[in-house]
């Protein structure tokens, strides 16, 4: 039985039609499930037959105007409180992100954060719950700053900021005040020091191919892609996963980034696949982590190469959720990890219907943030003991959990490619292995 999505109607606001997103867990995992963040309520025992939830009232978001003048200006050392606020037990959430970024790519990555964390409020908060929007630029220096602004007007978790150098800045100091960040970088040499990364690494993906791999039997890996971060970071974690799960990775070749046919690091690698394979049954498992054009160009240089098709299993990361690629015929059957989509379904949904677009590729980060927040502002304050529950919790993008050095481990499902897009061919866990990873 997997997590299902119930959506409920809120009144209108200006410019936000709201939609609440409650996800609930089901009653047949081993010990307790994770928390269903989402629903804003108190960890309880799953039972059989769950009561509806009652909304909560509707929180209360300052009008822009308002946080511009009377609020950021007052005095050092009071806690921001809106006049339309006073008297009330305010619970703060400071939201880091970089809306005046030079990128327009950046910006929209922000406003979808933005976007999603007000979701999350509208749904699942009252009154008492004050949003702080920082901008941070995407600069560091400006990024320990607003931090310091957030400290002083009373904010009780951050949610944010965006890039590994700005985490670096922002964490020092919201930890000697006592406050978490829930951050969105990638980065996991940002993680720790009291932030945790609300993000989707590709260590965790790999991890989930790998083990799909191995269960079916596949023990040896190769990897080839382009000479980039995100492709170098994938190949040191295949080789980490395969090692300690008894695999072997025969090779690996890197091609310059947007390379239209890199011939000679594909022919190197097919001849290490035919050298490995040799007379002997099985197949080898072929890494690629690229997308688009590229990928297109990569994948059927292995068979033209001399390489039984029928014997090598491509495998990907998220980055192969992209119609262009699904049409390739070689990639028939090449499997990738990803968030469960029918996790996800119900806050594209929403998000579209509440805004009249499609959420940035990040957005649905935002919403689990903050549900995450608010889950423990309604309890009272956020720490260390909760966020680092083993248990882990379920949001829009699925069973999550942090580590104690602050990264994520997300429940992963596997998908493979079909002409008319990717297929659901084995489900994201139920639960995490308490003590794990």
């Amino acid at each position: 039985m997997r997590l299902e999505a119930v959506l409920r109607q809120f009144r209108s606001v200006p410019s936000l039609l709201v939609v609440g997103i409650m996800l609930t867990a089901c009653a047949t995992a081993p010990a307790r499930p994770p928390a269903p963040i989402s629903t804003g309520q108190p960890r309880v025992e799953p039972e059989p037959t769950p009561e509806p939830v009652t909304p909560p009232d509707m929180p209360v978001i300052p009008d822009p105007e308002d946080i511009e003048e009377p609020m950021v200006n007052q005095p050092s050392g009071l806690e921001l409180t809106p006049q339309f606020m006073a008297g009330r037990d305010i619970r703060r959430i400071a939201v880091l992100l970089p809306f005046s970024h030079s990128s327009s790519g950046v910006r929209e990555q922000a406003n979808g954060l933005l976007a999603a964390v007000e979701m999350a409020l509208f749904d699942q908060a009252g009154e008492d719950v004050l949003l702080i929007v920082k901008d941070t630029a995407g600069d560091a220096r400006k990024s320990a700053s607003v931090t310091q602004e957030a400290i002083r007007e009373g904010a009780d978790v951050i949610v944010g900021p965006l890039f590994a150098n700005n985490v670096k800045s922002v964490a020092g100091s919201a930890r000697d005040a006592g406050i978490p960040v829930i951050a969105f970088s990638n980065d996991q040499g940002a993680a720790g020091g009291g932030a945790y990364l609300m993000s989707f690494p590709p260590e965790e993906e790999v991890a989930r191919v790998v083990d799909y791999a191995i269960l079916n039997g596949i023990t040896r890996f190769a990897f080839i892609g382009p000479s980039s971060t995100y492709a170098r970071r994938v190949e040191t974690a295949l080789r980490f996963e395969a090692s300690r799960r008894g695999g072997i990775v025969i090779g690996a070749e890197f091609y310059p980034p947007n390379s239209d046919a890199p011939v000679d690091e594909a022919q190197r690698i097919a001849r290490l696949i035919r050298s490995s394979l040799g007379n002997n049954a099985g197949k080898v498992a072929v890494m690629i982590p690229d997308d688009g054009v590229q990928l297109q160009a990569v994948a059927p240089l292995l068979p033209y190469y001399g390489n039984d098709l029928r014997r090598i299993q491509y495998i990907g990361t998220s980055i192969w959720n992209d119609p262009t690629i699904w049409r390739e015929s070689v990639l028939n059957g090449a499997v990738f990890a990803m968030p469960d989509p029918r996790d996800s379904r119900s806050f594209r949904s929403a998000f579209e219907r509440n805004y009249g677009r499609s959420p940035a590729s990040l957005a649905s980060l935002g919403y689990d943030a903050a549900a995450l927040a608010i889950s423990f502002l309604n309890d009272g304050v956020v720490t260390e003991d909760e966020l680092q529950e083993l248990d882990g919790f379920r949001g829009v993008n699925g069973l999550f959990r942090f580590r104690m050095n602050g990264t994520v481990e997300r429940g992963l499902s596997v998908m493979a490619i079909r002409p008319n897009g990717p297929e659901l061919i084995e489900d994201a866990p139920e639960s995490f292995v308490l003590g794990g990873s």
